[in-house]
């Protein structure tokens, strides 16, 4: 059995790929797509199969890249190398052109967490849609560590929510960042102050 892990070389600052494009909305949980037994950042039980079913659709809000990005576009900007021999750790690099437009499809997002307090996705979902009442598409994915990303679809909107605060919901101030790729919820923890 091959035991694989990533790294990703060559990162760079989220582009401005995502410029026009429309999405629908719609609020995803790990059990909705099919990973039931889980808890929400647990991993799947195959590699990728988590991933293929997010990229695979419109869930959450976040579009397909397929549709954004040519296969052989990618396949020019990805490379697979095994330097420790077949039975070693690969290193894919991915170019940063595909990195550029990845990361612009989330270029209005936010991460959100309501500190004490266990959220469902749908209770934070309504309250925030109370609470901003976005005219265009607004989407809601739990991440781990009682984390969410907020995905707007109209940039006016993703910046009133980031700087309008503080906001207050469940009798707690919302702790919001702009979402970035160096972002990782398993380890990281939002820096600001409402």
């Amino acid at each position: 059995m091959l035991k694989c892990g990533l790294n990703i070389i060559d990162r760079e600052k989220m582009g401005d790929a995502a410029g026009g494009l429309r999405s629908e909305t719609q609020d995803v949980t790990m059990t909705d797509l099919g990973e039931k037994g889980h808890s929400p950042g647990d991993p799947p039980d195959a590699p990728g199969s988590w991933v293929k079913k997010v990229v695979g659709g419109h869930l959450g809000g976040i579009l397909n890249p397929n549709d954004i990005l040519d296969d052989e576009f990618v396949s020019e900007q990805m490379t697979l190398e095994f330097p420790d021999g077949e039975d070693g750790e690969p290193v894919i690099t991915i170019g940063s052109e595909v990195l550029a437009a990845m990361n612009g499809l989330l270029k209005n997002s936010l991460i959100v967490k309501v500190p004490g307090r266990n959220m469902t996705i749908s209770a934070l979902s309504r309250k925030l849609r109370e609470m901003w009442k976005p005219r265009g598409a607004m989407s809601v994915v739990d991440l781990p560590r009682k984390f969410f990303m907020i995905r707007f679809e109209a940039e006016e909107e993703y910046m009133a929510a980031l700087t309008g605060g503080p906001w207050r919901a469940f009798d707690r101030y919302l702790m919001v960042q702009a979402w970035s790729p160096e972002f990782d919820p398993l380890r990281d923890d939002i820096v600001t102050t409402p």
